[in-house]
């Protein structure tokens, strides 16, 4: 007669898991008029018009801008107060 016997292995393991944190606001002041930048969409609901619209603006280099390393755009309402008086 054979004895079989079975040996169970229970594995328990623990991950914590946590979400990075937020980034601070940043502040960033336009090069050419040192004035503090605002989000696009910020800007575009201030004239009341599309992000679109800005978008095409700062292609068209009418408005100041700057790319932040997490591909944010951000943009000078000084200048885009200029085009929108205009």
């Amino acid at each position: 007669m054979k004895i079989i016997r079975r040996t169970n292995i229970i594995i328990k393991t623990k991950r914590n898991v946590t979400a990075p944190p937020k980034p601070a606001a940043e502040i960033i002041l336009c090069p050419q008029c040192a004035e503090l930048m605002t989000r696009t969409q910020m800007c575009a609901n201030f004239f009341e018009v599309s992000s679109r619209v800005i978008y095409r603006l700062i292609d068209a280099g009418e408005i100041h801008f700057v790319e932040t390393d997490r591909n944010e755009i951000y943009v000078c309402p000084v200048s885009a107060r200029q085009i929108a008086e205009t």
